[in-house]
């Protein structure tokens, strides 16, 4: 899976607040053990604010020592309630929004509560025209915890994927693949090895999972992870675009470098750190893409687009 540290931390917190497991039970339900889940409850509440010249914690927990005793989330007892500005609030929902399609379907409810009682507050803030709709999950039900299963557990699975035929039809294709992580964002990806190679899934497009028993080696894990970083190490390159100038909304709605006009058409130099990005980019500028520059950066262009279209079977 991809990093959820943040998730999982936000995950714990609002369980404790609506239960009162023992330490044991606590690792159950977030499929850890007692011992690595008290090492999390210890690293949990590290953030720490000024007050009155001295430090306090926001939060304070009650840890046993005894597996089969109880956790307890303790009230903040200095009565400082640390808030949040406006900002701070819109950067926490983005980023929830960010990992809501690509994690289990209890840590999505957990978000989704804690979603909802960060909305709740900005609204009787008086801030309410500032929120965006929570965002929807186009997921078969099963789905994401199968995926999390076979991830974890570093099991094959096999899976129906819903792809467009060569006849441009709608057909579902029976697939078998090693699982090792999903990416996170509004359109996540399984990231999966066949054979030894890379394969990308959108997660909307999997119909079902099934976990088989047969295993996969930490070799193939790793070269899998190592091809899509590879393919994903795209950081820091300037990429100059000649657009028409229907295309002009890219200068006004994405950070560039530098926009300038040349023979009737829109030059725009921008940093990109994604090769995925860039991709789906120019398909939203369509046929408005005169050129783009270097040439090396139209070979990966290339190489990325016949890769997609290799594995959507086209």
């Amino acid at each position: 899976m991809a990093d959820l540290s943040l998730t999982r931390k936000i995950s714990i917190l609002t369980y404790l607040a609506n239960n009162s497991p023992t330490l044991r039970e606590l690792a159950d339900h977030f499929k850890t053990q007692p011992a690595r889940m008290r090492d999390e409850l210890m690293g949990l509440f590290t953030t720490e604010y000024a007050v009155g010249g001295h430090y306090e914690t926001p939060v304070d927990v009650d840890i046993p020592e005894n597996f089969d005793d109880e956790v307890f989330l303790i009230n903040n007892q200095t009565g400082v309630i640390p808030a949040l500005t406006l900002g701070e609030a819109m950067s926490l929902l983005a980023v929830i929004d960010d990992m809501y399609g690509s994690v289990s379907a209890s840590t999505r409810e957990h978000l989704a509560n804690l979603r909802d009682r960060i909305a709740s507050a900005v609204k009787g803030a008086g801030f309410g025209d500032a929120l965006w709709p929570a965002p929807t999950v186009n997921l078969e039900e099963g789905v994401a915890d199968e995926l999390v299963r076979g991830i974890d557990n570093r099991r094959l699975i096999e899976m129906d994927y819903i792809k467009m035929g060569n006849d441009l039809t709608v057909v579902t294709d029976t697939v078998v693949v090693a699982p090792v992580s999903v990416t996170t964002g509004s359109h996540p990806l399984l990231i999966a090895g066949k054979g030894e190679n890379l394969r990308t899934y959108r997660l909307d497009r999997i119909a079902s999972v099934r976990v088989l028993e047969q295993t996969y080696t930490r070799v193939l894990e790793r070269e899998v992870r190592t091809q899509y970083q590879d393919r994903s190490e795209f950081s820091g390159h300037t990429v100059r675009l000649i657009l028409e100038p229907r295309a002009r909304w890219v200068a006004e709605t994405i950070p560039v470098e530098s926009v300038a006009e040349h023979d009737g058409r829109l030059i725009i130099d921008l940093t990109v750190s994604s090769i995925l990005w860039l991709r789906t980019l120019l398909i939203r500028i369509g046929d408005a893409v005169v050129a783009v520059e270097p040439p090396e950066v139209q070979q990966a262009i290339a190489q990325e687009a016949q890769r997609y279209l290799s594995e959507q079977g086209r």
